[in-house]
C-alpha cells in the first residue's frame, strides 16, 4: 500500500470539493425543474377532481362526491358551520344545498408532497336551506393523497371582498 502525503490529500479533497460546488447548481436546478413538473401534473390532477367535484355538487350528485371527499372531511362553510362527510353529503341528497349558478376561479396552489392546497374565490349563488346567498367566498381547500387517490380533506370558505385588485370582477351574481 502506498500512502499518500498529507498535501496529496488535501488536493484530493480540493479538487472533490470543486467538482461537488461545480454540479451541485446543476443538479439543484435539475431537482427544481422535476418538482416543477411534479407540481404541475398535481395541480392538473386537482383540477380535474375540482371539476368533477363542482359539477356534482351542482347536480347534487351524491355518488360522485362520495370517492371524492376523504372520511374525515372536515368542511367549514361561509357560516362558520362545521360540516362532517357525511353531513355534506346528506345535504346535498336531501336538496337542502342547490346551486342557481357556480363559479370558482382565482386558483392558486401549493404542494407539499402528498398534499395539496388549493385557495380561490367561489361566486356562486346557493339555496342553502332556504336562504339564497350571493356573496363571493374564499377558500381554502385540502386534498391529500390517500392509497393512491387525491381526496378532499378539508374546507374553509370566507365572505370575501375585493382588496382592490378586482379579483372579484369575475363575479356577476
Amino acid at each position: 500500500m502506498s500512502q499518500r502525503s498529507p498535501r496529496a490529500k488535501r488536493l484530493r479533497h480540493l479538487i472533490l470539493l470543486r467538482i461537488l460546488i461545480t454540479a451541485l447548481p446543476a443538479l439543484l436546478v435539475a431537482q427544481s425543474q422535476t418538482d416543477i413538473t411534479q407540481d404541475s401534473a398535481i395541480e392538473k390532477e386537482i383540477l380535474a377532481i375540482e371539476t368533477q367535484k363542482n359539477d356534482a355538487m351542482q347536480k347534487g350528485n351524491v355518488k360522485v362526491l362520495e370517492p371524492i371527499y376523504g372520511d374525515s372531511l372536515i368542511f367549514v362553510n361561509a357560516r362558520g358551520q362545521v360540516l362532517t362527510k357525511q353531513d355534506r353529503l346528506r345535504e346535498f341528497d336531501s336538496g337542502s344545498v342547490k346551486y342557481q349558478s357556480f363559479f370558482q376561479g382565482d386558483y392558486r396552489f401549493h404542494i407539499y408532497g402528498s398534499t395539496a392546497i388549493v385557495t380561490g374565490i367561489a361566486c356562486s349563488v346557493v339555496d342553502y336551506h332556504g336562504r339564497v346567498n350571493r356573496i363571493p367566498r374564499r377558500f381554502t381547500s385540502v386534498y391529500v393523497k390517500l392509497d393512491g387517490q387525491w381526496r378532499f380533506v378539508a374546507h374553509q370558505a370566507t365572505p370575501a371582498s375585493d382588496d382592490g385588485g378586482n379579483t372579484l370582477s369575475s363575479c356577476t351574481n
